[in-house]
Parts: C-alpha cells; structure tokens; sequence
C-alpha cells in the first residue's frame, strides 16, 4: 500500500449544534431479494428535526477492481456489454466478492484469471471506497496487477461477453478525456493508480 498524503489540515466547527450525526433507525425490514442484491426499508429518524421517514437501501456484495499491467507498461482492459446503460464499455476487470471468499484479494485472482486469461504475481491494494452511499451499502476495492502474463484464455459465465483491449498506460488519459472510458470506478482506479505513481516519485 502507498504512502497517502500528509496531515489534513481541514477545519472543522466545534459547535456540537452544527455537526451533522447519523440518524436512528426505528425499523428495518428486507422487502425484496435478487441473488445478487437486496433492497432493505428503513423507518428512520432525523437528529436534527426529530421527523421519522421511509429510506431504503440496496445491499451488494463488496465489488473489486483489477487494474492489470504487463511488464511493457500495457493496461489489460475488456468490452464488455452492460444492461445498465444498454452500451458496450471499455472497463478494468473485476467483480463480486463471493461470500465463499477467504478475502476479496481471492476474488481479485480468480476475476482476472477468468475475464482475461492473465495472472500476476504482484497484486497489492490501492484504494478503497463507496461508490454510491446515498443508496449502496457496499464498497468497492481497488487493485493493482503487476507484470501480468497471460496464461490461458478466458473462461466466462453465461451472463458475460467479454473481449480483450490492450492499451498502453501513457494513452488512458487521452481516452478518459474522450470519454472512450467513462466506466466511474475504471477511472477511479486509475485515479488511485495515478495517486500512488505521484507519492512514489
């Protein structure tokens, strides 16, 4: 893991009637079930005007993100249809931590192995973060593969239709700007990747 950056220096007020606290959950209940993701609703209440309200929350498994590099400084990138946005996105690999898993570093290897056909010796922790917790419970956690090989050929689910796009790490920026990549956590991984370079020069 890379050294972060310094002290933070930001202020904060002191005054406890301008802290914003968590609120207090009255109840809570799951009100539906998708294998892959539950929706839970909560009746919870507000610290600051004491009014109760119905909120609900979408509960994943962890998420991870492999940013993969051969020994030439070529990033192992995917297509790969998505039915969210119903397009065809150039993205890292990566998936859900399985609740089988010893740790998501697991899910790490055995992700890359199949949605590329690569393996790598070096694989180490950049980032961690919540993509969307207004809504999301999960986190998703960030990788970096160094010196990767490929090994094999990919080996998909049912659900996947992947391809392989090889790209040199000096050209990601240029297509991030052209919103070639526009996957957000692709970019932050290699925003994390980026961070991590800056520290260790």
């Amino acid at each position: 893991m890379f050294k972060g950056p310094g002290k933070d220096k930001t202020n904060s007020t002191k005054n406890g009637n301008d802290m914003v606290q968590k609120w207090t959950i009255l109840k809570r209940r799951m009100i539906a079930d998708y294998r892959l993701f539950q929706i839970e609703k909560k009746k919870v209440k507000s610290p600051r005007t004491g009014a109760a309200m119905d909120v609900q929350a979408i509960h994943f498994p962890d998420w991870v993100v492999v940013l993969p590099i051969t020994s030439d400084q070529t990033v192992v990138m995917i297509h790969q249809y998505r039915h969210g946005n119903e397009k065809i996105c150039l993205e890292l690999p990566g998936g859900l931590v399985d609740p089988d898993d010893d740790s998501p570093e697991t899910t790490v290897h055995r992700e890359l192995l199949e949605e590329t056909g690569y393996r790598s010796k070096r694989i180490v922790k950049i980032g961690e973060t919540y993509p969307q917790p207004a809504i999301l419970s999960n986190r998703c956690i960030f990788y970096l593969a160094n010196d990767v090989k490929q090994v094999g050929a990919m080996s998909l689910d049912a659900g996947e239709d992947i391809s392989l796009v090889h790209i040199p790490i000096d050209a990601i920026l240029s297509k991030i700007k052209r919103r070639e990549i526009d996957n957000a956590m692709t970019i932050l991984a290699f925003s994390y990747y980026w961070m991590m370079a800056s520290y260790l020069i």
